[in-house]
C-alpha cells in the first residue's frame, strides 16, 4: 500500500469550517496529514469538520482566533502547533469580502476590507513562520483570486481588490525571503466556484461551467506536496479560463 503523501505532517487551514476551507481541511486530511481547523466564528461548523476528519483516521482540533488580531493569532498558532508536535503546512483560506462601491464606503468598511483579506494572512504567516523555520520545512499556500494579477478597477470591490493584489505581492515576496529555510510560499487563484455568492453569467467562462472547492484543494495538495519543494512564488489558476 502506498504511503499517503502527507503522512506525518500538520496542516493548519483557515476560516476552515465551511464551503472551499472545509474542503481544503478534508482533502488535506485524505492524504495523511492531521489537521488544525481554525475559524474566528464559525465553532460548530468548525468542530463538524473536526468529526469528519476523526472518520478518516487522523487527528484534528478547532482552532479559535481573531485573525485581525496579530497577537492572539500568534498564541493560538503557536499552542496548537504545540499540542500536536509541529507545524508543517499553513492553507490561508479565511477572507471577507464587503460588497460596496468606492464612493459609498466607510472609513471602517475600507479598514475592514483590508484587514479581512491582507493582513489577516500576514498575521498568520507571520505566526507560523518561526516554527517552520525551526522544522527546516514548510508550506505556506494562500487562497487568493483569479485577477489579483490584473491592474483592472473593480470598484464595487477595491479593498478586497487591493487586499488580494497585496496577498500576491506578500507570497512572492515570502518565497524569496524563506527559500534558504526550506519553506515554498505559493498562491491558488479560484474563479468562480459553484459555492461563490455572485456569479457571471456561463457564457463568460470558458470552461462552460463553474468551477468546485474540490478543484481547488487538489491544487492546493499540489503545492503542498513535500515533492513539490522546487515549486515557490508561483500563483496556481483554478478558474476554467475565467479572466486569464
Amino acid at each position: 500500500m502506498t504511503t499517503p503523501s502527507l503522512q506525518g505532517r500538520v496542516a493548519l487551514v483557515t476560516g476552515a469550517g465551511r464551503r472551499t476551507g472545509r474542503s481544503i481541511a478534508l482533502a488535506l486530511a485524505g492524504a495523511g496529514a492531521d489537521v488544525l481547523v481554525h475559524c474566528h466564528h464559525s465553532q460548530a461548523e468548525a468542530q463538524q469538520v473536526v468529526q469528519e476528519i476523526a472518520c478518516l483516521g487522523r487527528r484534528a482540533k478547532v482552532v479559535q482566533a481573531d485573525l485581525g488580531d496579530a497577537e492572539a493569532t500568534q498564541a493560538a498558532f503557536s499552542q496548537a502547533a504545540a499540542d500536536f508536535g509541529r507545524l508543517d503546512i499553513l492553507v490561508n483560506n479565511a477572507c471577507g469580502i464587503i460588497w460596496k462601491r468606492l464612493p459609498d464606503l466607510s472609513v471602517a468598511e475600507w479598514h475592514a476590507g483590508l484587514e479581512q483579506s491582507l493582513h489577516i494572512t500576514y498575521h498568520a504567516c507571520r505566526a507560523v513562520l518561526p516554527l517552520m523555520r525551526q522544522q527546516g520545512f514548510g508550506r505556506i499556500v494562500s487562497v487568493i483570486d483569479v485577477d489579483a494579477d490584473s491592474l483592472v478597477s473593480v470598484p464595487a470591490l477595491t479593498p478586497y481588490k487591493i487586499g488580494k493584489t497585496g496577498v500576491l505581492m506578500l507570497t512572492r515576496t515570502l518565497a524569496v525571503t524563506e527559500a534558504p529555510h526550506g519553506i515554498t510560499v505559493n498562491g491558488v487563484s479560484p474563479g468562480t466556484l459553484d459555492n461563490s455568492d455572485r456569479k457571471p453569467a456561463l457564457e463568460r467562462i470558458p470552461a462552460g461551467r463553474y468551477g468546485t472547492a474540490e478543484e481547488v484543494a487538489r491544487a492546493v495538495l499540489f503545492l503542498v506536496d513535500p515533492e513539490s519543494a522546487y515549486i515557490t512564488g508561483t500563483n496556481i489558476k483554478v478558474s476554467g479560463g475565467y479572466l486569464i
